[in-house]
């Protein structure tokens, strides 16, 4: 009997001990935890004050008390996206979003790698994740409205830069974006008054200049077209799609001598754009002077040989210097590169 008494006090003893080391086991995860959040909370610090290194060091830390910790993940990812460190940056969220996928802010993140990479589908994707995941900021809405824009799905995007908006009653960005969606949809009137209150938020955005002229072109408001076209330009003077813009403006006012200065400036500006050769020349063959136009559309083909247009103005002024054979093969050219229109003149050539 006193054997007996004495295992089953040896038992007790024995649980007495395993729960000792249960408990003790508890409060070393508990310590590893808050340490683990406290270095966290550093390196948030860092980051606030830029200091991206000192940052990345405290969420390795971090890391290093509590693997299994998803939010130094997802900050480090953020100070490799800003050192161009893509493919680790997105190791990083993968491994925040297999320890926590309620993180919505995670998927956020990858969807805006995605979207620098071009990926625009998967970046979509990736931004619905993050609002169903509760992650519903207006920057969530404003990101998701321009991968619907880039898939030519006008009207979600309109939803999506309208939903930022009401978030956000100032975000100026989102009043550009959605006007260029209800300028696709052909709201002319009612993309000039997003374009407008763009401005009025931030007078710092030049596409906004830009794009409120090329709605006033569609109402037939050409003079109000060009003083945006301007403002753009004066707002930045490297900024030479403002100044193409008002030169075709001009050169649809009939204006061929402002429209081809406006052009002979935006080449001044970039000597590899295409379009202002283009452009160029068929301003000069308005003004008849068909070699300096035949001279810039060849620049033009030069820099782009599959620029369609441009060989179907190059056919016009090798046809007025009485190149005909040139002009038909140019023609030619325009057609198989899609421009019907110049079937008919290649009948000339038969």
């Amino acid at each position: 009997m006193k054997k007996t008494l004495f295992t089953f006090s040896v038992i007790l003893a024995s649980l007495s001990l395993i729960a000792q080391s249960s408990d003790s086991l508890e409060d070393e995860i508990k310590e590893l935890q808050k340490k683990a959040k406290l270095t966290f909370n550093e390196g948030v610090r860092f980051t606030i004050d830029e200091k991206y290194t000192e940052a990345h060091l405290k969420f390795d830390k971090a890391l290093f008390f509590l693997p299994e910790y998803d939010l130094p993940y997802l900050e480090r990812a953020k100070i490799k996206i800003l050192n161009q460190e893509f493919d680790l940056a997105m190791n990083d969220i993968a491994k925040a979003i297999e320890i926590n996928e309620g993180q919505g802010e995670a998927f956020y993140v990858r969807g805006y790698m995605k979207l620098l990479m071009k990926d625009y589908q998967n970046a979509l994707t990736d931004f619905t994740h993050a609002i169903q995941k509760g992650y519903a900021k207006p920057e969530a809405y404003y990101f998701r409205g321009l991968m619907y824009f880039e898939l030519s799905d006008f009207n979600s995007a309109l939803i999506d830069f309208t939903l930022a908006i009401d978030k956000k009653y100032d975000f100026a960005y989102a009043y550009n974006e959605r006007g260029s969606s209800k300028r696709m949809l052909g709201d002319y009137h009612g993309a000039i008054h997003d374009y407008e209150q763009t401005l009025s938020y931030d007078s710092t955005i030049v596409i906004a200049y830009d794009n409120r002229g090329s709605c006033k072109i569609k109402t037939g408001d050409f003079q109000g077209a060009l003083k945006d076209y301007t403002k753009a330009f004066q707002k930045d003077n490297e900024y030479y799609n403002a100044l193409n813009n008002r030169g075709c403006t001009h050169y649809q006012m009939g204006n061929f001598e402002a429209a081809l200065k406006d052009f002979e400036r935006v080449i001044e500006i970039n000597k590899e754009y295409a379009q202002a050769y283009n452009n160029s020349g068929i301003a000069k063959i308005k003004m008849e002077n068909y070699l300096g136009a035949e001279k810039d559309l060849d620049k033009a083909l030069e820099l782009n040989p599959e620029y369609a247009e441009a060989y179907m103005n190059r056919g016009y002024a090798k046809e007025f210097l009485g190149k005909f054979s040139g002009a038909c093969s140019d023609w030619k050219m325009a057609f198989e590169l899609g421009i019907e229109e110049a079937a008919k003149y290649m009948t000339e050539c038969e």
